[in-house]
């Protein structure tokens, strides 16, 4: 055995038989700038495997595998394999954990599934990590190099994020295999929406890193990132609701602008997921524009108030979007609009209103969501008995997995198929690309002349000469905006990505393995519930 520890460090794909993709994956942006060269890209970096290789000692020889980007060495000399689960990509996980635990090398899963699904992990693992991992990684693999490794590790408190930093590693190749780069600053939410489980993991309690440390991190990706200085660099905060407590968060920004005065050159895009009610402080908002901020992920679920109680999100409720997004915009940020569609709540007029709002609003980055029980709600729905299928490859928020209460199975899965399809249709994206930038303030997304038009061509030539007729038309319709500076080329392979997404996900139709033709859960009768049933047993290993 080496002298160190050789560690493998895993995040899988969610299914490798799938040929649907997420709207996050943004692989369309890579394949039109790098055509014909065939490289495997990914849109957002993982920052679960940043965060464990900077808690990592150098008395451990550390290889990192994205799945997303590599591919997997089954063979390589590795004394422990340690995989980041979600439940999306749990069943690919479990078949690379079988893989290497039949080789006889040790495994241990970490991330949200082994938490929330502690048995079932322990199926395909030595050990798993059962909260985060700040307090307990140097012990696992203290007691992987000695041989014995616990089937459980678990931290008795949260970790205490003012006294961690996770300095990112170098890797200028790697990095530019990525639309965004990836950080954090604080973990936990305030609030309690009954389709989220992020904190029962994390807590209500926000818990923030130090300003200075957000900073020394941030420096790592300002000295050695190549994409921010020269076109820029888009940087995504992956809080949960980085905006959890105003007064920390605008510390954050203020920090933020002081590295941007230090490295004028660099020109980075920033966005995290915030909630609503930042749009109501504008001492945020304009610390927010000068910082670099620029989109803005927010979770809107519906225009219906009855189904935001239903989702429990309440402080949703009293805001008018519509003004929302306008003030968001006023500061130069465009919002993510992010609606999940399938609550007990809904009927199929929801999908008809949530096309008005985007084209109302001109959203230019809508987000969709089928309803994806996991948890609380997750532990209801089996007992209830409306749950479709337990394979967590299908949990990813465009499968539907459940019956809804007012509409059948297959009515939710077509009518957010077509959503999806006509909000990202060519014509509609065009009329919201120029919509939104008649009323944008913010040019940091604006390209220089030069690289405008080289760029212009270059996706013009990939479109032709790949027979893209449509993807053609659609940028050469724009060619006088583009021209005259008004829309960036950036936006447009965004939304190039985006359509690529929806032609894709049609897809999920043919992906259901189980029959979706069946009566809403309104008009069935309800199953007697029995507390010795094999669902009652489920639903009680969950967490």
């Amino acid at each position: 055995m080496s002298a160190n520890l050789r560690v493998l460090l895993v995040y899988p794909r969610r299914d490798i038989d799938s040929r649907v993709r997420t709207q996050f994956s943004q692989e369309r942006i890579h394949q039109l700038l790098l055509w014909p060269v065939r490289v495997r890209t990914y849109g957002l970096a993982f920052n679960g495997l940043e965060t464990l290789a900077a808690l990592t000692p150098d008395w451990v020889d550390l290889t990192i595998a994205n799945e997303n980007l590599d591919t997997i060495d089954f063979e390589g000399a590795y004394d422990l394999v340690g995989i980041t689960v979600m439940v999306t990509n749990a069943t690919r996980a479990c078949q690379i954990a079988d893989r290497f635990r039949k080789r006889k090398v040790k495994v241990v899963m970490g991330g949200y599934y082994p938490y929330m699904v502690p048995a079932h992990a322990l199926n395909h693992a030595d050990a798993i990590c059962a909260s985060e991992a700040e307090h307990v990684w140097i012990d696992i693999l203290r007691d992987a190099q000695s041989g014995t490794l616990k089937r459980i590790y678990e931290q008795p408190q949260k970790t205490d994020m003012s006294n961690v930093s996770h300095l990112p590693r170098p890797d200028r190749w790697r990095w530019l295999r990525h639309v965004s780069l990836t950080l954090q600053a604080s973990r936990g939410c305030p609030f309690d929406c009954e389709f989220c489980s992020i904190v029962q993991m994390l807590g209500h309690t926000m818990r923030y890193k130090r300003p200075e440390t957000i900073v020394a991190e941030l420096e790592r990706i300002y000295q050695h990132d190549l994409l921010g200085r020269f076109v820029g660099r888009a940087i995504f905060f992956v809080d949960d609701n980085i905006f959890g407590n105003p007064k920390q968060f605008k510390e954050i920004c203020r920090a933020i602008i002081a590295l941007n005065r230090k490295y004028p050159a660099f020109k980075p895009f920033f966005g995290s997921q915030l909630t609503i009610n930042v749009s109501k402080d504008r001492e945020a908002l304009e610390l927010m524009r000068e910082a670099g901020f620029y989109n803005i992920f927010i979770g809107l679920e519906s225009t219906n108030v009855d189904v935001l109680r239903s989702y429990k999100k309440f402080h949703n409720v009293t805001f008018d979007y519509d003004e929302a997004v306008a003030r968001l915009r006023e500061y130069g940020m465009e919002t993510i609009a992010s609606f999940i569609f399938g609550t007990d709540a809904d009927t199929e007029e929801c999908f008809e209103a949530a096309f008005d709002f985007f084209d109302r609003n001109n959203i230019l980055y809508p987000y969709f969501n089928i309803l994806t029980p996991i948890g609380a709600q997750w532990k209801r729905y089996m007992l209830e008995g409306r749950l479709l299928t337990v394979k967590p490859r299908l949990y990813d928020a465009q499968h539907t997995v459940f019956v809804p209460m007012k509409m059948r199975p297959i009515d939710l899965q077509i009518r957010f198929i077509d959503l999806v399809d006509r909000v990202l249709a060519y014509p509609q994206i065009r009329k919201r690309l120029i919509g939104a930038a008649a009323h944008q303030t913010n040019r940091r997304m604006t390209l220089p002349k030069t690289v405008q038009s080289v760029l212009y061509y270059k996706i013009a030539a990939t479109l032709k000469l790949t027979g893209d007729q449509e993807g053609l038309s659609f940028l050469t319709s724009l060619k006088p905006q583009l021209d005259s500076g008004l829309i960036s080329m950036i936006s447009v392979l965004i939304q190039l990505d985006q359509h690529d997404f929806a032609v894709k996900n049609r897809l999920t139709l043919d992906e259901h393995r189980y029959p979706l033709d069946v009566p809403s859960w309104e008009a069935r009768q309800h199953p007697s519930f029995d507390a010795s049933s094999i669902a009652a047993e489920v639903a009680a290993s969950v967490r």
